[in-house]
């Protein structure tokens, strides 16, 4: 009797717990391989680099049927080093995302930490997405085209599509007692979908930014601050301290026959006590399908900031070998111009020169 009860009580628990979690889905990415760099402070090296083609990462999300067409949503995503099986922000463990919210046919409205306006509108269309290379992002990232920039104690709401358009609002809680500006944000962001044309554009604001200028670009002073100290063999970076960084961007892709056409332009005004300053990138790409299995990539790029400039080019072949997996190799080339302007590919360290290439060969896997 009771050994009857039991296995009944397990059968009616596990189908239960079966049926409970039966909207929760796990998945990740794994992508690894080594990197040439010809020049990192004068001299090459050779490294296992991760999350080129795409962002090393796990996670989990789900949602829960409330009725009346209202689910409960939630997505926990972290990432991870591949190399070393570290995490890429010491003890934080979903550093992507983090946030629990509703969604229905009114759209989406989501709290916690999430990824920037930009990304979501105009970052899908760039070349660091497009072309399939974290390389391809602007030296900085100062524009917040790539998903590293997400934000902290956000509210965001994003429409349902209507005739191909859709609009979203974001606003990041400072939670500074006394002072509700500070290191509050705000964006804003419209993507429009109609056929084999894709069109975004977005708006965000932060106040009270740090920006490595001095570890991704190599600019020494910038708006009376210094950002590089130290001598030549051990820099010391100090951040500049923005009083409100402001960015608009705009991006575009077409779909032809086994073509894929995208361009992207990024604006970000950096502002201080002592003023402000520009920094703008064009870029465009085009994606060649040579087979089914088989594309060939290209794009260019040129970041100007102040008196600097950085010209980018970078080709990329991807093969196929599942759904999942596939491997690739990838150039990139870099030529800075302007007083003291250093070569600075996006997250491979500081050339001592103006001219810094990279060479790579990658396996990634979906899961």
């Amino acid at each position: 009797m009771n050994r009857t009860l039991i296995a009944a009580a397990s059968t009616f628990f596990t189908a239960t717990l079966a049926h409970a979690q039966s909207n929760v889905a796990f998945y990740g990415s794994i992508d690894s391989g080594p990197t040439y760099v010809s020049n990192v402070r004068g001299h090459s090296v050779t490294l296992v680099d991760d999350g080129v083609l795409q962002a090393d990462r796990f996670g989990l999300r789900g949602s829960e049927d409330l009725g009346g067409g209202t689910r409960a949503i939630f997505n926990l995503e972290g990432g991870f080093v591949a190399s070393t099986g570290a995490q890429p922000r010491a003890g934080v463990l979903f550093n992507r995302q983090s946030y629990a919210g509703l969604a229905g046919g009114w759209g989406t409205l989501a709290i916690g930490h999430q990824t920037n306006m930009m990304f979501d509108a105009v970052g899908k269309l760039s070349n660091g997405v497009l072309f399939g290379s974290f390389y391809a992002f602007h030296p900085g990232n100062i524009d917040e085209f790539a998903n590293v920039g997400q934000v902290d104690n956000a509210v965001k709401f994003t429409s349902a599509s209507y005739g191909g358009l859709t609009a979203g609002a974001m606003l990041s809680l400072g939670e500074q007692p006394g002072d509700a500006a500070k290191n509050r944000a705000f964006g804003v962001n419209a993507s429009y979908v109609r056929g084999p044309l894709k069109l975004g554009g977005a708006y965000t604001s932060a106040n009270n930014k740090a920006l490595n200028l001095g570890a991704a670009l190599g600019i020494k002073t910038l708006l009376g601050q210094n950002l590089i100290g130290g001598s030549a063999s051990a820099p010391v970076y100090t951040p500049l301290q923005a009083d409100k960084v402001r960015n608009t961007g705009v991006g575009a892709s077409y779909a032809l026959d086994g073509v894929l056409l995208h361009a992207a332009i990024g604006h970000s005004k950096i502002q201080t006590a002592a003023g402000s300053v520009a920094m703008t990138t064009p870029e465009g790409g085009v994606n060649v399908q040579l087979t089914p299995a088989d594309s060939l990539n290209f794009a260019v790029s040129s970041t100007r900031l102040a008196d600097k400039r950085w010209r980018q080019f970078e080709i990329n072949n991807v093969v196929s070998l599942s759904k999942r997996t596939e491997v690739y190799a990838m150039a990139v080339f870099q030529k800075a111009s302007g007083a003291g302007a250093v070569a600075a590919i996006n997250s491979l360290g500081l050339a001592a020169g103006q001219r810094q290439h990279a060479i790579r060969l990658g396996v990634h896997h979906l899961f």
